[in-house]
């Protein structure tokens, strides 16, 4: 009887413990929820609230193994086993060895010269750029010719314009070549424009401290001042 009695209050003990463990357990973790929490004043879509998953990187193919080919000579009998005596004197440079030859007499294939690397081309040298694309545009001289106004043109009282496009080298001259007409309200005014055109000088642009060809786009305006009207002389 003594003996149940005893077990019985063990028992009960061990079930009080338990509900206490399992109680203080409860309590730490809403404890440990509740400070995780983020605040009340974030919106619901702020980063704070979103979930990310960040997929794993890509793994790169599998790359073949490069192939080689191995071909063997004959070799001439030494002098017994071991390499024998040396033949290379350390004080002289070390050089290429000449190609090697198999039993007929034929150059051993297998050795082959490093390729050739090209040399590098000078990217801004043969480019054509715009107004927009260097940092100093080409600019006429003040001292470079001009179109001439057209008589046939200045004797009939006749105004117009050439608006022309053609390409500044690095010495700052006009590229006759490149010279087109976007238009014009008379082909006299084009034809006095390219006369004059190998006659100009400019300033070639440049990017950064390097002269490189620029494609300029230049409007030539002939007006007719009031004083040639009445006949002077200008």
């Amino acid at each position: 009887m003594r003996l149940w009695t005893t077990s019985y209050a063990r028992r009960e003990r061990a079930n009080v413990a338990g509900a206490v463990s399992v109680a203080t357990h409860a309590i730490l973790v809403a404890a440990w929820v509740a400070t995780t929490l983020p605040a009340a004043s974030l919106p619901a879509d702020g980063l704070s609230n979103r979930l990310y998953y960040i997929p794993p990187p890509d793994k790169p193919p599998p790359s073949e193994g490069s192939r080689e080919t191995v071909q063997y000579i004959s070799l001439t009998n030494g002098p017994g086993q071991g390499p024998g005596p040396a033949t290379i004197d350390p004080r002289e440079p070390i050089s290429d060895a000449p190609p090697t030859r198999d039993v007929a007499g034929k150059p051993d294939s297998t050795k082959t010269s490093p390729p050739a690397v090209p040399a590098q081309r000078d990217q801004t040298k043969d480019s054509v750029f715009t107004e927009i694309e260097v940092d100093s545009a080409a600019v006429r001289s003040q001292a470079s010719a001009a179109p001439a106004y057209p008589l046939d043109l200045l004797a009939k009282h006749i105004e117009g314009t050439a608006l022309v496009r053609y390409v500044v080298d690095t010495t700052g001259f006009a590229d006759t070549v490149s010279f087109t007409v976007i238009r014009a309200t008379d082909p006299g005014f084009v034809r006095a424009v390219r006369e004059a055109l190998p006659y100009m000088r400019f300033s070639p642009a440049k990017i950064g401290a390097k002269k490189v060809r620029q494609l300029v786009e230049q409007p030539f305006t002939f007006k007719i001042s009031p004083a040639l009207m009445n006949g002077s002389k200008p």
